[in-house]
């Protein structure tokens, strides 16, 4: 970890989580609320000590709660289950001759309808309640089901599946992890197709990795990490990229907001034209195990389509892949391009913070028998 000066953070997070019927949720209220003061050194050391919460964050949380479940109330004759979350946070750090202060705050969860994909649900920079789209939505929930993934048919992912390149590139190129990365000895060499520019962006306003400062009281920046295809960056302390998971806990290098660049392809047109693929909607959860060159993900649904119609789906898979054969596949980046309205919890030593993806559909080519 790189060197940071001794510094002084202070924070206050509410979350809270709504679970059950539409109507009727349970919900369960946490607060976390307390200071740091933070020693460098290898390791560095820090003293902490807890507060009472503040009192601004709780009546946040609370008008958030109200806001989205009246943007939902249009549902509220359908027989639906609700999963929402909501995060209220402030940290304010230390930053001679003044401190910095860096807040957040959003929902996001899914609804469930009995007959009906789920509906992932959160809100955008500017507190609006948006969901997730895509083609899946006019898609048969029931029909043909498919065994196994054929690994020579192309796959397409939608603009939700950016956990794959987070797990991929993200974590490989974070300094700490860099000297076991696939990725090590690649710098100034082309990964990946020439329209894949993925950067690290906490520099964006209203989203869950954006902030001035990062948690060490370093100025934040963008970070292009590939350009073009090209291994152009990585992820640093001193590039204002220490984040931690609560005053408890001790920094670390993580990225802010995951972007990719949107390209020039046409989903449509794929669909339309590919004689066999592999649609995935979304990924929900995504590894790297440091030091290999393994990556996998457990998907949203997936459908299987001949012309761009369906002939069969699975609710999930788990997809295991290599860095290097993933990235060497990419065939074409779209140019649909979307911020996930659900907020992202990227975990790492068993610190979990939250960030933002957007990212554009991706054309995966079949893996070479």
């Amino acid at each position: 970890m790189d060197q940071v000066p001794s510094h002084l953070m202070h924070e206050d997070q509410v979350m809270m989580t709504l679970s059950g019927s539409l109507g009727r949720p349970k919900r369960l209220v946490s607060c976390r609320s307390g200071t740091a003061r933070y020693r460098a050194g290898n390791p560095g050391t820090q003293r902490c000590r807890s507060t009472l919460p503040d009192e601004a964050r709780v009546q946040e949380a609370w008008t958030l709660d109200k806001s989205v479940r009246e943007g939902l109330r249009r549902f509220s004759g359908l027989d639906a289950e609700i999963n929402l979350q909501i995060l209220s946070r402030s940290r304010v750090t230390e930053n001679r001759p003044k401190s910095v202060t860096s807040s957040f705050a959003a929902f996001w969860g899914t609804l469930n309808v009995n007959g009906a994909w789920p509906s992932v649900f959160g809100s955008d920079a500017h507190g609006n309640l948006v969901f997730r789209r895509g083609p899946w939505e006019d898609w048969p929930r029931r029909g043909a089901r498919f065994d196994e993934i054929d690994p020579s048919l192309p796959m397409v992912l939608s603009p939700y599946c950016g956990t794959l390149f987070h797990e991929a590139v993200g974590h490989a190129l974070e300094a700490d992890y860099l000297k076991r990365s696939p990725l090590k000895y690649r710098f100034g060499e082309q990964v990946s197709h020439e329209q894949l520019t993925i950067a690290d962006r906490p520099d964006l306003t209203g989203y869950a990795g954006s902030m001035t400062h990062d948690d060490a009281g370093r100025p934040v920046g963008a970070t292009t990490m590939l350009y073009r295809g090209y291994l152009v960056g990585d992820l640093a302390g001193n590039k204002g990229a220490l984040r931690r998971a609560s005053y408890r806990e001790l920094p670390q290098v993580r990225a802010g907001n995951f972007i990719i660049k949107a390209g020039a392809g046409s989903v449509g047109d794929w669909l339309q034209y590919l004689p066999e693929c592999y649609y995935v909607a979304w990924i929900k959860t995504g590894s790297w195990q440091p030091g290999t060159n393994q990556i996998q993900a457990m998907t949203g649904p997936v459908f299987q389509l001949e012309h761009g119609h369906v002939i069969a789906r699975r609710d999930r898979i788990r997809l295991r892949l290599t860095t290097s054969d993933f990235l060497n596949r990419i065939d074409g980046v779209g140019d649909d391009f979307a911020m996930d309205p659900a907020v992202h919890w990227c975990v790492k030593k068993n610190q979990a913070v939250p960030f933002a993806m957007g990212a554009p559909s991706i054309m995966v080519r079949g893996a070479s028998s």
